[in-house]
């Protein structure tokens, strides 16, 4: 029986929320861990291009520049991110990640050349107010609420110029350009920090997470992400990946009541910015109808 393309959505939105989940259990720093994420990723979206859709790697060159440069946005996300989690907890992490849609919002104007809707400076003013509030009462974990906040920043970036290039060619082999322009720039971050040492000593617990964070949860979410695209609209998509924080901050809690434990006003803050997403996107579908 096949599974409506809605609930195939939600299951890989489930499943993100489990790479924050991975941060946490992998005992490598974010640069080394990150490195080892896009690896695996690019070596099966390769083998899964080569040998099974035998997909066609030819592009024009401006065109593979524009990708790789993509995808050394979506490596530094994935950098400061994990950062995040090492230096705070998942929840902070990945409830600031909510504050990518305020930067969406920001940046589709400037970059598609459209006015700012009132609708979005309203939500603005709804997530600035709820980043206050974490700010206050979690102030301990101030250097993850940053990074998290710059990882936010560069994934509706990322998702932004993607939107641009999106319908240059083969979604699957775009993506698998960008992974390893992801890959590039953090094998530069790698050689500056030493972090070959720490992959040379990897642990086989950390070998197990990392194959299933690169496997289950980048390369085969990606793909069928892409395949997705066909049936739901973006508007879905973006709805839907909202939610990712929740089940995030779920799962840690349930693995580690005590250190993600948050003073309640954090809960409160992470809902209304969720909230104020959904009101935003449920406006915009019904001024579009």
């Amino acid at each position: 029986m096949k599974i409506p393309a809605i609930v195939q959505l939600h299951l890989l939105v489930f499943m993100w929320g489990f790479t924050g989940i991975m941060g946490k259990l992998i005992s490598l720093k974010a640069i080394p861990l990150v490195w080892c994420r896009i690896a695996i990723a690019v070596l099966l979206i390769f083998f899964y291009l080569r040998f099974f859709t035998r997909e066609s790697f030819s592009f024009d060159k401006k065109l593979i520049f524009s990708f790789l440069c993509c995808g050394f946005i979506i490596g530094c996300h994935w950098m400061l991110f994990y950062h995040s989690i090492k230096v705070s907890n998942i929840s902070i992490a990945t409830s600031t990640l909510s504050t990518g849609t305020l930067f969406a919002a920001l940046l589709e104007p400037i970059l598609f050349g459209r006015k700012i809707r009132i609708s979005e400076i309203f939500l603005s003013i709804v997530i600035i107010g709820c980043i206050f509030l974490i700010f206050k009462t979690e102030i301990t974990y101030w250097k993850g609420i940053v990074m998290g906040i710059a990882s936010a920043f560069l994934s509706a970036l990322f998702s932004v110029i993607n939107g641009i290039l999106y319908h240059k060619g083969n979604s699957s082999v775009i993506t698998f350009y960008e992974l390893l322009g992801g890959l590039f720039i953090v094998t530069v971050f790698m050689s500056f920090i030493s972090g070959w040492d720490a992959v040379a000593v990897i642990k086989i617990k950390d070998v197990i997470w990392l194959v299933i964070l690169g496997s289950i949860l980048t390369a085969f979410p990606m793909i069928v992400t892409m395949k997705l695209m066909k049936n739901i609209t973006p508007f879905t998509l973006m709805l839907s990946v909202n939610m990712e924080p929740v089940y995030a901050i779920l799962i840690a809690f349930f693995i580690w009541e005590d250190s993600e434990k948050m003073n309640p006003v954090f809960y409160i803050a992470t809902a209304g910015m969720i909230l104020a997403i959904c009101v935003n996107g449920y406006l915009k579908t019904k001024t579009k109808g």
